[in-house]
């Protein structure tokens, strides 16, 4: 296998890091940040986080941004939601509210991917949130975006980028623990 085939995630490769700490957007009520891509040969992770001050106590109850592990099943995602996207350089996207892209021979190794989990959330006086994300492929050289929108927090499309280089570069640096493990096996 090529490394653009191996399983993703392999439990077997401890990552490269490509430092990040990024505000993608901030109001007087809201922020929301990525921090610490974690680079493997296959793709790459990174966590975001949001912060939250001044929830509604009846909010506070059953208030989880993420779609990926709410309850909405409509058509139309509500202003609660987060959106995500990730944007590569040679025009490619994925978000978290796509549908899951893996197909009768599994995923395709060109189509970007984005998934998620674990997360967590709560608080008393400001809530926080953290979501580990995984995306994949690697990313071409040049931008990668992380484009954000939360119309009900109030946050128009916020955007940063960094560069898909260093995220390569920091996947040549993972380091693959069993050379015989089966299942990370690039053989």
């Amino acid at each position: 296998m090529s490394p653009r085939e191996l399983p993703w995630p392999c439990s077997n490769v401890v990552p490269g890091m490509a430092p990040l700490a990024v505000i993608l957007a901030q109001t007087k009520e809201t922020a929301v940040a990525v921090t610490g891509i974690r680079a493997y040969p296959a793709g790459f992770g990174f966590t975001l986080h949001l912060r939250l001050r001044n929830l509604h106590p009846r909010q506070r109850r059953e208030f989880w941004p993420f779609h990926e592990l709410g309850r909405h099943r409509g058509p139309e995602w509500p202003d609660e939601v987060l959106r995500l996207t990730i944007e590569f350089a040679d025009g490619r996207s994925v978000t978290n509210l796509d549908p899951p892209t893996v197909g009768s021979g599994g995923p395709d190794p060109d189509r970007p991917m984005l998934s998620s989990g674990p997360g967590t959330g709560g608080g008393v006086d400001g809530w926080s949130f953290d979501m580990e994300y995984r995306a994949r492929p690697l990313p071409p050289p040049g931008p990668l975006a992380f484009i954000c929108v939360w119309p009900g927090r109030g946050i128009p499309s916020s955007r940063a980028e960094v560069d898909g280089a260093a995220v390569r570069e920091a996947a040549d640096a993972a380091m693959t623990l069993w050379l015989d493990d089966p299942y990370c096996s690039d053989d």
